[in-house]
């Protein structure tokens, strides 16, 4: 009887902690919260202020800033070569990111280590030492900055992500369905198409579309090697010497947080629809 209790009161003790986080760590993560989202939550507030100063108090809602935006030929070129880029290098890096989370995964031993480490460093080395290194890089061997250069550096630091979210999956994949169809006569290209990527289906379009956001805000590495072509980043700064300005690139800041909200519920969507999933096909 005794065991009875105690091991009910233990239930219930857990079903206790359970139920909430307590006081101090959801103080905790409201404070990060406040501290994450606040500058976010105060320049979309004020690109859609009346007045073109960022001050208080609120002077009241307008879209004026926005239409300034659209009639501003530098921006809409800006994010018309955002736009491009991100789409050239998302599925650049999704190929690049497939192949070596393949390798890896299917890899032994040291190798395996090493191998993630390699694809790693793009991670851990500082933006603005990549972005250095490629201007020095392309200056050296008389290529000048273009759109071109942009999409291969930003590959370059982008692709090592999506390899680290394909080899996620891989690593829980058991490699018998593989063996399997090789031994009934399947070719490589055959067991790459028909067993491994159909598993993979929501990783990929995942990892696509992390790519796709990761370029579109990318300032460090495009500011160092994109020339000319300036993209929504770099336009940004670029106005920011003018105070005048503030206000139209508040607006467009606002813009690419949008197309950034929306791609990330998609993949919202496209994980939660992946769950106690295999396969979609």
């Amino acid at each position: 009887m005794m065991v009875a209790e105690a091991l009910d009161t233990l239930h219930r003790q857990r079903r206790g902690r359970r139920g909430g986080l307590g006081v101090l760590p959801a103080a905790y993560v409201g404070i990060c919260l406040v501290i994450l989202f606040s500058p976010l939550v105060v320049l979309v507030l004020f690109s859609f202020n009346a007045a073109g100063t960022i001050s208080l108090p609120f002077t009241g809602f307008s879209l004026q800033w926005f239409r300034a935006l659209l009639t501003e030929p530098d921006a809409i070129q800006a994010f018309k070569s955002s736009l491009t880029i991100a789409a050239v290098v998302a599925p650049i890096c999704v190929l690049a990111g497939l192949t070596s989370a393949y390798a890896a995964a299917r890899l032994t031993g040291a190798w395996k280590s090493i191998c993630l480490g390699v694809f790693s460093i793009p991670l851990v080395v500082p933006w603005l030492v990549i972005g250095v290194g490629g201007l020095l890089f392309f200056t050296m061997v008389g290529v000048a900055p273009s759109t071109v250069t942009v999409v291969l550096m930003q590959v370059v630091v982008t692709f090592p992500l999506i390899t680290l979210i394909l080899y996620a999956r891989l690593a829980g994949m058991s490699v018998s369905a593989e063996e399997a169809a090789f031994d009934l006569g399947s070719g490589r290209m055959g067991v790459l198409c028909r067993v491994v990527l159909p598993q993979l289906v929501t990783p990929i379009i995942v990892g696509g579309l992390f790519a796709f956001i990761s370029s579109l805000g990318n300032f460090v590495i495009t500011f160092f090697v994109s020339g000319y072509n300036t993209t929504v980043p770099v336009w940004a700064y670029s106005e920011l010497r003018h105070s005048q300005n503030l206000p139209v690139v508040n607006a467009a800041s606002t813009a690419l947080l949008a197309i950034s909200l929306i791609v990330f519920l998609i993949v919202f969507v496209l994980t939660r629809r992946d769950e106690g999933e295999t396969t979609w096909l």
